[in-house]
């Protein structure tokens, strides 16, 4: 009996109906070896090992139904495009909380404010200096060239597809510092807008649902931590963070002119996967299966609407008509920031040493604070959606700048 794990590919289909998962020709490549430790003859062995309850030489793994997407509005009710609504309707809008004082990695003054005065709110124009390079106002329609970033392209996008670029740090409490989450690729499909009259204000909800992308999967690129754990060992570990169900994002914003209060919600579940490691120098075999045992959790505000363990970021923004609006839009981007318990490891070890007690000694535990700086938005499947917003080839150009 051979026994491995491994990562696979994340699969995707566009088609509804029953989706099979078959194997086929496995090949193992043997090296044995005497009782004495002698190498054998012949001293290495190829087998090629064919399923034989299937005449094509397959067998079937798993079946897994696939649904049709179904729209969240009335039936027969298109999903409205992402362009350019009317300013009451496109307030995607979110919160800057007052961060506590005695966090890692505590927030600095901003740059800058919002979008150029005067731009109407649903406008995807004017993209926040403090999220990026801006365009070049002397040369109207001539943007600036993008920065180095990983490819940010959405496949068969739709008028709703929207994506961005997203970068921060987050703190690991128990080791005293804070690590850099490099720059990720979001990608969501935004829902209906609802309209809601509640006590204090006219609401507009603005609903969207997509997640991560790196090289076809719902994760980070792979990057290296570098802490004293501890206390006073180095160790440098490569992690990344793999998504595990969708990415939701929720604005709301409250019309209360003449300034308008928005207030967004960004909940993904992620565990963290450390790839290897060293300490002091001296590689550590953590194993092919070292992970958080399950997704790192926040504090959630609706725990009956949204069960499970996530993260929650957090937005704030007002926006005054003819005025630059402030804190974070979803259109426009900014700070989200928010706060995760790091649960303990498991899977981690090799060569019959567990090193999950380890892990979860040096990492796990709550309080680790997280700043996360997202890009204005681009709206891929608009032709007309501004150079200074998208790539040719449809791609997010505005590259935003992490901040403690």
């Amino acid at each position: 009996t051979l026994t491995t794990t491994g990562d696979v590919p994340s699969l995707t289909t566009d088609t509804a109906g029953e989706m099979t998962l078959t194997a086929g020709a496995f090949a193992v490549d043997l090296a044995p070896a005497g009782a004495d430790g002698a190498a054998t003859d012949p001293p290495s062995l190829a087998v090629t090992c064919v399923p034989g309850d299937d005449p094509e030489g397959r067998a079937r793994l798993a079946s897994v139904p696939v649904g049709a997407a179904v729209p969240t509005g009335e039936p027969g009710t298109p999903p409205p495009s992402p362009t350019v609504p009317s300013p009451s309707a496109t307030v995607t809008g979110l919160p800057r909380p007052s961060l506590p004082t005695d966090r890692t990695a505590p927030a600095r003054p901003r740059t800058a404010e919002g979008a150029p005065s005067g731009t109407p709110r649903g406008a995807l124009v004017g993209p926040r200096t403090d999220a990026g390079p801006a365009a070049d106002e002397e040369t109207p329609g001539t943007p600036e060239p993008r920065p180095d970033a990983p490819p940010c392209v959405t496949e068969k996008p739709t008028p709703s597809s929207l994506s961005a670029y997203i970068v921060g740090y987050s703190n690991v409490r128990k080791l005293n510092g804070a690590n850099l989450i490099p720059l990720s690729c979001i990608q969501v499909e935004q829902g209906l807008i609802e309209f809601v009259e509640r006590p204090d204000a006219f609401h507009v909800i603005t609903p969207a649902e997509g997640g991560l992308s790196y090289q076809g999967r719902r994760q980070t690129p792979p990057f290296e931590a570098t802490f004293l754990t501890f206390g006073f060992v180095p160790t440098t570990a490569t992690v990344v963070l793999e998504q595990v169900g969708p990415l939701t994002m929720r604005g709301d914003m409250a019309l209360t002119f003449p300034v308008n209060t928005a207030l967004a919600h960004v909940r993904v579940p992620v565990v963290l996967r450390v790839l290897d490691a060293e300490v002091n120098g001296t590689p550590l075999k953590v194993g092919p299966s070292c992970r958080t045992e399950s997704p790192l959790k926040s504090v959630e505000p609706e725990p009956d609407k949204y069960p499970g363990d996530h993260l929650v970021l957090v937005g704030r923004g007002e926006y005054e008509y003819g005025k630059d609006s402030k804190g974070y839009l979803v259109l426009d981007g900014g700070p989200l920031t928010g706060e995760a318990f790091i649960p303990a490891f498991t899977g981690c070890g090799a060569d019959g040493e567990n090193l999950d007690r380890l892990l979860t000694a040096a990492i796990s535990g709550p309080g680790n604070y997280i700043k996360q700086i997202q890009s204005p938005v681009c709206s891929v499947g608009v032709p007309e959606a501004p150079a200074e917003l998208c790539t040719e080839d449809r791609q997010p150009r505005q590259i935003p700048r992490p901040e403690r």
